[in-house]
């Protein structure tokens, strides 16, 4: 299969998309102090003079760290910090007394703000945070989430939280605290940001909705797919992963956290937001493995049982690591390792792609664009759920799996498209093939009977022998001229001409040679078609048949016969079968799609030329077209390697036939 042009630059620059363009976020995260100039805290201070919540303020570096405290409530144990602690991380990976602390459990963490005098109403929450928290200003709640106690087993999680109005009172000086409890995440993972209050509300309101719209959009696309997936089963071309794709990309989106406040309590069971992590993970694991039959089906790539069996074995081997380590060694070691050890496949696929272009399908490279696009939400969506990214990405994995689902819609809409185009063209050539079979039978039907006719002269020849001596030997010279002139008139038959050597070819000139006869068509006919082809009878009746049928078809809507006329050539060339048909039409053409419509009524009228053009560069060929106002002539050349003995006897084809 040729390579299309430019197909090794798309791969590439997917590849080079994913990786720059969901690590910058990340990067932006690496150097934000450095970029914006912003103060980090340092001994559970942060100095934010000159600095306005009217923008978010990222209150990140070293905090107080109160173990299994909850400050607020009891002011009494707010007397001494364990130790400093740095925000964002786990504090799973912190050592009290020489023992790691554990996942679970709770915590407060205090913080100081310094220089800061607004006189608006201002709030302090983690977005998209997954663990229960609560956080005060000057004592005054400013955000909260779930449900804090000291019993891990009535924590309860809700990646949404409630935002609360705080004037600052008089003073420079202002004391945070955020109370978190948690059963997995271990605290504050993700970077608290202080924010005007009628801004974050602003914003919240604006991102809810426009997740619904994005969430409207997926619906849509899952709508699309599901009428294309029926389409496809009803011929055939059913592919059963394609629904439980569809499935799992809501299940995926259902469960981040932009939208399992929602879902929570009418699909999961209310249960706490930690819990189902498990489930999220294994929507992810279930996506990427899926990927497998999207590459074989719209790339055209194959892979082996081997290879199916091996990444089967390789992310149930890593979705059980996830389940079974302690969730405090995988907040220490692993919550980087093992996210990005997930995107294995997404790049063994690329090489595999890469290495067999050549297979890609039609479409393949608009469905690896969209699937560009996924990875990218996802390695996105698994940095910023991590708390690794600063900017809010929480839209990301939405607007790209909805960009995803957009583009495998598109795609698959073109390519069931093709399926029924090609179906309609192949019920077109089943009519023309029932057409050319009647025109064989009509044309062997005068052939036989002209045979016939042969047969009864023969028979009848002796008496005529006889007939002839009598009147010779008697002198009877004029009875025996008129009696030879009755019957030369009475045995005269119209020739059936022999056009060429192929059978097929032959058949097909003569019943339109007839048929142009009929309706006073002076007809001329140069061909030399060799009776070995390489194309199959059923393609030459395709391109001869629908040729010859069109140019009679438009000489008839002439209204002066004396103009009309129907040429035909063939010749082979240099391994090369060229073909002309030359005819008079009336300067009026039915153009449509850039394309030449037949003027006749009818299912299937109209695809002559779609036919013959699809035929011809089937077979490595190419079509031309040429009109004039008075002449429309149809050229054809495709290969013909069985006739290559007889093109080298030819000196060099007709300047007609030459491709401008």
């Amino acid at each position: 299969m040729k390579e299309a042009k430019h197909t090794k630059a798309h791969l590439i620059a997917g590849l080079i998309f994913v990786i720059l363009f969901s690590h910058l976020p990340v990067i932006y995260t690496l150097f934000y102090h450095n970029l914006t100039g912003a103060p980090t805290a340092s001994g559970g201070n942060i100095n934010l003079t000159g600095r306005s919540p009217a923008r978010k303020i990222v209150l990140d570096g070293k905090w107080e760290f109160y173990w299994n405290r909850l400050i607020t409530g009891e002011p009494e144990q707010a007397d001494k910090p364990n130790f400093l602690i740095r925000v964002p991380d786990y504090w799973s990976k912190y050592k009290i007394n020489g023992k790691w602390l554990p996942a679970s459990g709770f915590a407060s963490y205090r913080l100081t703000l310094q220089g800061l005098d607004y006189p608006r109403p201002v709030t302090i929450y983690l977005p998209d945070f997954g663990s229960a928290y609560r956080v005060f200003i000057d004592g005054m709640p400013a955000a909260e989430s779930g449900i804090l106690s000291k019993d891990t087993r009535k924590i309860v999680t809700v990646p949404e939280a409630k935002l609360y109005p705080v004037t600052l009172s008089a003073g420079e000086t202002h004391e945070v605290v955020i109370e978190a409890a948690s059963t997995r995440f271990s605290g504050l993972y993700m970077a608290p940001v202080l924010e005007d209050y009628g801004r974050a509300i602003q914003e919240q309101s604006a991102r809810d909705n426009i997740r619904f719209i994005l969430f409207g959009t997926v619906l849509f696309s899952f709508f699309v797919l599901s009428v294309i997936y029926r389409l496809s089963f009803r011929k055939g071309i059913r592919s059963a992963w394609l629904p439980a794709m569809i499935v799992f990309v809501l299940l995926r989106l259902m469960l981040t956290t932009e939208f399992y406040s929602f879902w929570q309590k009418t699909v999961f069971f209310n249960l706490s937001y930690e819990a189902t992590n498990g489930l999220m993970f294994f929507a992810t694991f279930a996506l990427k493995f899926l990927l497998i039959f999207l590459v074989q089906e719209q790339f055209g790539i194959a892979f082996s049982r081997k290879e199916k069996g091996f990444f089967f074995l390789y992310y149930t081997t890593i979705y059980l690591m996830y389940l079974f380590i302690p969730h405090g060694v995988y907040n220490r070691h692993l919550t980087i390792v093992l996210p990005v050890a997930t995107f294995a496949l997404e790049f063994y696929s690329f090489f595999k792609v890469y290495f067999g272009r050549q297979q890609l399908k039609k479409y393949g490279l608009l469905i690896y664009w969209g699937v560009v696009m996924a990875i990218s939400g996802l390695i996105m969506d698994c940095y910023y759920i991590n708390g690794n990214m600063y900017p809010n990405v929480s839209l990301a994995l939405i607007v790209l799996l909805s960009a995803y689902l957009m583009i495998l819609s598109l795609a698959y809409a073109l390519r069931t498209a093709d399926v029924y185009n090609d179906l309609a063209l192949s019920s077109s050539r089943l009519a023309l093939a029932k057409s050319q079979i009647a025109m064989q039978k009509e044309y062997y039907d005068t052939l036989s009977g002209q045979m016939n006719e042969i047969r009864a002269i023969r028979h009848d020849l002796r008496h005529f022998v006889g007939v002839i001596r009598g009147l010779a030997g008697e002198g009877r010279y004029t009875e025996l001229e008129r009696f030879v002139s009755e019957y030369a008139e009475k045995s005269e038959t119209d020739p059936l001409p022999v056009f060429c050597e192929n059978v097929v070819a032959n058949s097909i000139l003569g019943y339109y040679s007839l048929k142009a006869r009929e309706v006073g068509i002076p007809f001329h006919c140069a061909c030399s078609i060799p009776s070995r082809l390489a194309m199959s009878d059923s393609d030459l009746c395709v391109v001869l048949g629908n040729a010859l049928e069109n140019a009679i078809e438009a000489c008839g809507n002439l209204d002066n016969p004396g103009a009309r006329f129907l040429a035909a050539e063939a010749r082979t060339v240099n391994s090369q079968l060229l073909l002309k048909i030359e005819n008079a039409y009336n300067g009026s053409l039915n153009i449509q799609d850039r394309g030449y419509r037949s003027t006749k009524s009818g299912e299937f009228h109209g695809m002559g030329l779609q036919n013959i053009k699809k035929v011809v560069e089937a077979c490595g060929g190419f079509v031309k077209t040429q009109h004039s106002g008075k002449v429309f002539t149809l050229m054809a050349a495709f290969p013909n390697p069985c006739a290559a003995e007889e093109s080298r006897s030819v000196s060099s084809p007709d300047s007609s036939f030459r491709s401008s």
